[in-house]
């Protein structure tokens, strides 16, 4: 039998770091073992029902195996916390064994009905319900304009348009949560629940009725005429672009805005420079450094929504000899990389740096020293990754001397230059045509400053030196993107060092 040599068990954390490492090998699960201050972790949080002042048992090794598995399918620390007490220890062996056997067992038994406990509170519920809604929406038009022709046909394989394939992971989850049998793991089931309101039975999920979701009263396809409604264009539209980051993105923008607005009218534009700034400045930081910062912006209220919402524990898998690396150039963590030989300490994620600089370390941080925190992969995508050019921009320019604000007016644009007189966008598209076509539909807070200026990284017009000439040829001629000059990031430099 799989646990037979261990039911009399006993040992220190550090044994039963070994151990679960052994467990994990033996029973061939594709999850990481954790570290040893993982598993001391893990007990502060009581994860791990240790009775105080006596070694970990079996009980420990199999919630220890429990709490690797559910981490893996997305579940948070706080409601794997909540459910693990619910599982007598045969229970609990029978669930990890049928892991091991590829069985995927859903593990909803144990859950409590309520899904706002589980999930550590009622606005993550509400995001990942909303994220699932706008990523349905997207994935139910994708999929329309593809049957359109009547050379596709509705099926579940690999070509199934991405959005759709997420909305129906994060759907399945909602059930899971609820206590209910995965009722999203079929597109086809999919698909003729989204012909009812979101609201309504045909659904049987309670986030969908909370007063706070507010996509409730939905209906994403018409239930007559099969097609997809005006609301589900509107909803997949919501973030800009498709795809999950994007949605992930736009959501998170929408609750950087909300925060910095409840600060008051005189105080909402500051306060949205200075957590716009720390990100892209500060993307790595460790808790009690974040704090400094807040305090000395004012901002310590936000504090428990910063951390919960835009950053996460930086995890062990990324530490190397467990300790943190801080990237020279961006400031950010530089992640492990298989190529030891080029990439030794480490290889900066973010794309606008580690395209033109070499890997380069500035320190390296203990987290034993202080609970580091990383900002979350959409935020180092779409912020940190920009405002390597946008916060050279501002620098430099007040270095010159010259009356600069970051993010004016809550991101009016990048940089202002003498208030309304000069305004600053640092893009980095990676085609051009995929740029024009966004400044076509819209050119953003530009319009209100006299002098509009667009900067492109130079590495994109080093990678391909017909950048701006494509660009120029897709705007618009005869509308506001007409009065926009496109610059490299080094000429708008210059030209700041020549005012």
């Amino acid at each position: 039998m799989y646990f037979d040599d261990v039911r009399q068990w006993q040992g220190t954390a550090e044994a039963l770091a070994k151990e679960l490492k052994r467990q994990i090998e033996q029973l061939g699960l594709s999850v990481e073992a954790p570290a040893l201050r993982t598993v001391r972790s893990w007990r502060s949080k009581q994860l791990l029902s240790q009775p105080k002042g006596e070694e970990f048992g079996f009980r420990q090794i199999l919630e220890g195996l429990a709490t690797t598995l559910l981490l893996k399918k997305g579940w948070t620390l706080s409601a794997i916390a909540q459910i693990l007490p619910s599982f007598p220890e045969d229970v609990l062996e029978r669930q990890i064994i049928a892991e091991a056997d590829g069985q995927d067992p859903t593990w909803s038994p144990a859950f409590a009905t309520n899904p706002f406990l589980l999930s550590g509170g009622h606005r993550q519920v509400s995001d990942l319900a909303e994220d699932a809604i706008v990523l349905l929406a997207q994935g139910i038009l994708r999929q329309y304009n593809r049957v359109l022709s009547g050379r596709e046909i509705v099926c579940q394989h690999d070509s199934m348009p991405p959005e759709l394939y997420k909305a129906m992971c994060k759907l399945g989850r909602l059930f899971i949560e609820e206590g209910l049998t995965d009722n999203a793991a079929c597109i086809h089931t999919v698909l003729e629940r989204a012909r009812y309101s979101l609201d309504s039975e045909q659904w049987k999920l309670e986030v969908f009725r909370d007063s706070d979701f507010r996509f409730g009263a939905v209906t994403l396809i018409d239930p007559d005429l099969c097609v997809p409604t005006s609301d589900c264009s509107e909803i997949a539209s919501i973030s800009g672009a498709f795809g999950e980051d994007n949605v992930i993105e736009h959501r998170l923008h929408r609750c950087l805005r909300e925060a910095t607005e409840r600060m008051g009218i005189r105080r909402q534009h500051k306060a949205y420079t200075a957590l716009r700034e720390l990100v892209g400045r500060y993307s790595l930081i460790g808790e009690r450094q974040l704090l400094e910062y807040l305090v000395n912006n004012n901002l310590t209220p936000l504090q428990e929504m910063l951390i919960d919402t835009f950053f996460d524990s930086v995890p062990d898998i990324w530490l190397i000899k467990g300790l943190a690396h801080r990237c020279a150039h961006c400031g950010t963590l530089m992640r492990p990389h298989p190529n030891k030989n080029i990439f030794p300490e480490g290889r900066c994620p973010i794309r606008q740096c580690n395209s033109r600089k070499k890997a380069k370390v500035s320190e390296k941080l203990d987290p034993s020293q202080d609970r580091l925190l990383i900002a979350k992969s959409q935020i180092l995508t779409y912020w940190t990754g920009p405002a390597i050019d946008e916060l050279e921009i501002f620098d430099i320019a007040r270095q010159q001397g010259l009356s600069a604000e970051l993010y004016p007016e809550s991101d009016l644009c990048d940089v202002s230059i003498n208030e309304r007189a000069i305004g600053i966008d640092a893009k980095s598209y990676t085609s051009p045509v995929s740029l024009g076509l966004r400044l076509n539909r819209n050119i953003g807070g530009l319009v209100h400053y006299r002098r509009r200026i667009i900067a492109v990284s130079d590495q994109l017009i080093e990678d391909n030196p017909s950048y701006i000439s494509t660009l120029l040829s897709t705007l618009d001629k005869k509308s506001d993107p007409a009065t926009l000059e496109i610059l490299p990031v080094s000429s708008v430099i210059e030209f700041l060092k020549e005012i």
